[in-house]
């Protein structure tokens, strides 16, 4: 037997590894529902401070909200659009080591986007490996946000895009 189960008073908790494992076999398991994709937006900020609250609530309330209306046009199911919105990450003073830029990062979320295989269609274009136009426009037109760039992840690759967007974070 395992001494950490023999010492019931300690929790034995996985590793950063592991939970990063954990949750690209996750993603991979549900491949036959959902197509996933990667988001990364860049808002338009004036201050150097970091408001990681403000920065993600206009994340969840805006860019998925208009996500969410772009592939689910009944109201009523809206809410259930999208099945796990909740895989992003608020970065400021993060950037590449390979990247020379000047010294202001932009506030940026890196998210994780599961869209059901039925809805793919309006979400992305296979016409031209692009979003659909209408939703690129809508998120444009939210004031705050800068960029936003959305590709499919790979198959095989979602173990990579895991942990690229919890480079360095604290689970």
């Amino acid at each position: 037997m395992k001494p950490e189960y023999l010492q019931p008073w300690e929790r034995v908790y996985p590793t950063r590894d592991e939970l990063l494992v954990a949750w690209s076999k996750w993603f991979e398991l549900m491949s036959d529902e959902w197509d996933l994709f990667t988001a990364t937006v860049v808002f338009k900020s004036g201050g150097l401070t970091p408001r990681p609250a403000r920065w993600e609530s206009e994340y969840k309330t805006r860019v998925i909200q208009k996500i969410r209306r772009a592939i689910e046009p009944n109201p009523k199911n809206q809410d259930r659009a999208i099945p796990y919105e909740e895989f992003f990450f608020y970065e400021k003073d993060d950037s590449s080591f390979f990247r020379i830029s000047r010294s202001h990062k932009p506030h940026h979320i890196h998210a994780l986007i599961p869209i059901r295989k039925a809805q793919v269609y309006r979400f992305w274009s296979t016409d031209n490996s692009s979003l659909q136009e209408r939703i690129r426009k809508d998120i444009y037109s939210i004031e705050t946000v800068q960029s936003f760039l959305a590709e499919p992840v790979k198959t095989n690759h979602t173990v990579d895009w895991v942990k690229y967007l919890y480079k360095g974070k604290q689970i």
